[in-house]
């Protein structure tokens, strides 16, 4: 595994990569990614919509305030990132991600050093010329 990439499951989403809303998130999707493996809190923070609301891993629903903190404190931060898009659609305005994400975390995440299996459901708005993260759910999978 590369530090942070994505690859679609399949052919519907290579389909559906085509619509240039679908393209202009994964372009901002790549730059988060790569962004959490490079410590770049900045990048990240500037991808989060003041109301982005965040179901995470540890089963903690929190705001923006919060995931802008944890990432700022390093609990957010991964020494590899990656992505398998199963779904990518357009919902309204909205873009919709779907599917499952392999991260090793850095410590001081408790889990550092560890290989952790999530699947992820994401919403994306358009934000002027470009796409903010408006909601996010993560579940770790055994």
């Amino acid at each position: 595994m590369q530090n942070s990439r994505w690859k679609a499951a399949g052919p519907e989403v290579h389909e559906a990569l085509r619509e240039a809303r679908i393209a202009a998130v994964m372009r901002v999707v790549e730059k988060v990614d790569a962004a959490l493996v490079a410590d770049e809190y900045a990048v990240f923070a500037a991808a989060l919509a003041p109301e982005v609301v965040v179901n995470n891993p540890v089963n903690v629903v929190a705001p923006r305030a919060v995931v802008v903190q944890l990432n700022a404190e390093g609990k957010i931060a991964y020494s590899q990132y990656e992505r398998l898009i199963e779904h990518a659609s357009l919902r309204g305005e909205m873009v919709l991600l779907m599917g499952e994400e392999t991260v090793v975390p850095k410590p001081p995440n408790p889990l550092a050093g560890q290989t952790v299996r999530r699947r992820f459901t994401e919403l994306w708005r358009p934000e002027g010329e470009g796409w903010l993260l408006t909601a996010r759910q993560a579940t770790v999978v055994r």
